[in-house]
């Protein structure tokens, strides 16, 4: 970037607030009038900060700074002893309770996952054994009895 290019970036708003110093302003008027890209830039800013000059600014309520100035207090004040005890046991429980919750997942999962079965322990099936006892479980008149007994008939074969 040129070091007039750079002049009119960092004096943008007092060229379209008309506040160069008039040392500077046949300059940047000249290098304005030069540059296309100095001179779009400037268009689309003062295009922008016409539209927000005109908006209407809003104010904060009197209560706004003191509530603001309280909360800022409270949250920097020094903790006590026992308020930097509890801070750091919670801050150090909070990985262990997540293990200890992981890990009894895992238990209870293993043991839901050893409920013994009335029938014939499955380890002293077959897989094959077990895959066919597995299909021979459905309801009668089920949809999936339905679809285990239905037999397609054989096409004929023609001549």
């Amino acid at each position: 970037m040129k070091r007039d290019c750079q002049e009119v970036v960092s004096n943008l708003i007092d060229i379209v607030e008309n506040n160069i110093p008039e040392s500077q302003k046949k300059t940047i008027k000249n290098h304005v009038a030069s540059c296309p890209q100095c001179t779009r830039l400037v268009k689309r800013f003062a295009c922008i900060w016409k539209e927000f000059s005109g908006a209407e600014r809003s104010m904060p309520s009197e209560k706004f700074w003191p509530e603001l100035l309280v909360k800022i207090e409270h949250y920097e004040k020094p903790l006590t002893l026992r308020e930097k005890i509890i801070a750091g046991l919670i801050r150090s429980l909070r990985p262990a309770t997540v293990s200890l919750i992981f890990l009894l997942g895992i238990f209870f999962g293993y043991q839901l996952g050893n409920i013994p079965h009335m029938e014939t322990p499955r380890s002293e099936m077959s897989p094959m054994e077990q895959y066919v006892q597995d299909f021979q479980d459905f309801p009668d008149g089920s949809v999936s009895d339905f679809y285990m007994q239905y037999k397609t008939p054989k096409q004929q074969e023609v001549p």
